[in-house]
């Protein structure tokens, strides 16, 4: 039974430490960038580098800790030398040793894809804001904003005014509606009597927009004119709140975690 704990011990730790900071890595960056299509070798390797990264950068943190204070954690050399005599003797520490690690390691790793800005597509740089002042609080009064849209897939340009858009507080998840739209086709030639196309209204994905160019002007006063509205106000989530302050957050845990074991022993 003694001689299986050595192997036993290891493979525990390696699932752990390893293991679950990379996942979380992955399936946190998941939720704050765009779906992208990649292999399953990709996000295993991407998984386990971090996992190792994080368990190193966490393992440096500790050890310093344990210079400082060294009945706060298990000894490293102790538990490399012998690691089933060392776990036998010191069962608490021990434990307490791998829970630091663990929580250390995934905080650092959490810390990490919190300093990622979300990429957004289109080339939009704004995360939250840009869109509302273009659209909302730079437009003088009695003017429409009138846009000029180009779409990433297709080769078209759209023209139309500004009507609404979702308030996601992601760029990529929102929704652009046009009125009085003009569709472009930018390989259209000068005889082309279908070009432009002409639409009540449309709705673009984010998703799709190359770039947008803005200009202010007075709406024919045959179109319903809805853009003098007041700015919707974005419905941000605890779980979007907490994803965009979770570099902030992911540090104070480490932070704490560092005098809890300074404190301890």
């Amino acid at each position: 039974m003694t001689s299986d704990l050595p192997t036993s011990f290891t493979a525990v730790l390696i699932f752990l430490v390893f293991v679950v900071p990379g996942l979380a890595f992955e399936l946190s960056l998941r939720r704050r960038a765009p779906a992208r299509v990649e292999s399953p070798f990709v996000e295993t390797a991407r998984v386990v580098l971090v996992g190792a990264l994080s368990t190193a950068a966490a393992a440096t943190l500790l050890i310093a800790i344990r210079e400082l204070r060294p009945g706060s954690l298990p000894s490293p050399t102790g538990l490399m030398a012998d690691s089933a005599h060392y776990v036998t003797a010191h069962p608490e520490l021990t434990a307490i040793g791998l829970a630091a690690e663990l929580f250390a390691a995934t905080a650092l790793a959490l810390f990490a894809v919190g300093l990622i800005r979300p990429p957004t597509s289109g080339g939009i740089q704004g995360f939250d804001d840009v869109w509302y002042e273009l659209l909302y609080n730079e437009v003088p009064a009695g003017r429409r904003p009138k846009l000029v849209v180009a779409l990433k897939s297709g080769g078209y340009r759209v023209s139309g005014f500004f009507h609404t858009m979702n308030t996601h507080p992601e760029v990529d998840r929102r929704e652009l509606v046009l009125q009085g739209v003009e569709l472009f086709r930018e390989e259209q030639t000068s005889g082309d009597a279908t070009w432009p196309a002409t639409y009540v209204r449309l709705a673009i994905p984010a998703r799709e927009i190359a770039w947008i160019a803005v200009s202010h002007a007075v709406q024919r006063s045959g179109a319903a004119s809805t853009g003098s509205a007041p700015a919707p106000r974005p419905s941000v989530s605890l779980s979007d709140r907490l994803r965009r302050f979770q570099w902030q957050l992911a540090a104070a845990l480490l932070a704490v975690e560092s005098v809890v074991l300074l404190l301890a022993g």
